[in-house]
């Protein structure tokens, strides 16, 4: 593959964002995690990694709700099984409300480990 501004020159890298092939005189900062072809790709990437970065916490503050939710739900579906089992002895709602609390706890407890779970390392693209 050959450069876009030395046709002559073969390309040592490509940029990431528009694709565009790359010679070594061409490359802005070679020391960059991420090689850009010019300042709008470089921008352009850094608002891309930005976003990432936004969604993730974003993704990580819906799971730690959704753990508190699911616990919350567990309790009182827990609180119902033992009010049933005083109050009304029924063994169908008596089981029931046992089993939907094990299983709200479950969801709190799987939802906990999704908000606890590292976020994936950014990758640095060169050819």
């Amino acid at each position: 593959m050959k450069c876009i501004n030395h046709l002559a020159t073969d390309a040592v890298a490509i940029c990431p964002y528009c694709g565009r092939a790359l010679c070594a005189d061409c490359i802005q900062t070679p020391s960059a995690p991420r090689l850009a072809c010019s300042s709008a790709c470089a921008t352009a990437l850094d608002h891309e990694a930005n976003a990432v970065q936004l969604l993730l916490a974003k993704s990580v503050q819906s799971a730690r709700a959704s753990s508190f939710y699911s616990y919350l739900c567990g309790g009182l579906s827990a609180a119902a099984a033992v009010a049933a089992w005083f109050m009304l002895p029924s063994p169908f709602l008596i089981d029931f409300t046992a089993g939907c609390a094990l299983v709200f706890f479950a969801a709190g407890f799987w939802h906990g480990r999704g908000a606890k779970a590292p976020s994936p390392p950014s990758r640095g693209f060169r050819a």
